[in-house]
């Protein structure tokens, strides 16, 4: 269910600004990672992780988006490493586990764009290197920021459904 929401979510992205785009569609998906580990397990997790990006790359009409299908793969492991670091640490502590796979997820996104672009320019792929800039960005502390405001919104959904759960 939750991957039918990231699919109507990301639809609806396309009718938001450029500049606000990624703040609100990445913010739900990530909550929508973390609502589905804490409630369906890791494997569920797991599975929108990594669906995430390629149903992104279904519904995106931008310019760039052929060019993040190279990307998707490490998309897909930045998002499963917001989730795995949140499942490892929810017992202990949600907000651990938010805030490590929050930081952990930007710091790889990062690095990976940086040794992608390393790679795309030795392979000399001019199609590509001219969304450097772009996508450095989109994958630089934007990351951080959408992982933190995911948290914050699964943090309270998963509070405010277990106390429903709770009053049944």
């Amino acid at each position: 269910m939750l991957l039918a929401v990231i699919i109507v979510v990301q639809m609806i992205g396309t009718l938001i600004s450029d500049s606000f785009r990624n703040l609100v569609v990445g913010s739900l998906v990530n909550a929508c990672l973390l609502i589905a580990t804490a409630f369906a397990g890791i494997w569920s997790g797991l599975i929108i992780a990594i669906a995430a990006p390629y149903m992104s790359l279904i519904n995106n009409h931008a310019t760039i988006a052929p060019f993040l299908v190279l990307f998707a793969p490490f998309i897909a492991m930045g998002n499963f490493i917001f989730v795995l670091s949140f499942y490892l640490l929810r017992k202990k502590s949600k907000i651990a586990g938010i805030t490590a796979g929050a930081v952990l997820k930007f710091a790889f996104l990062y690095a990976a764009i940086l040794v992608f672009f390393i790679v795309i320019k030795n392979m000399d792929l001019t199609a590509i290197a001219k969304f450097e800039k772009p996508l450095t960005l989109l994958f630089s502390y934007p990351q951080l920021i959408t992982a933190f405001i995911g948290g914050a919104i699964a943090f309270s959904v998963i509070k405010l459904l277990k106390n429903q759960r709770r009053e049944m």
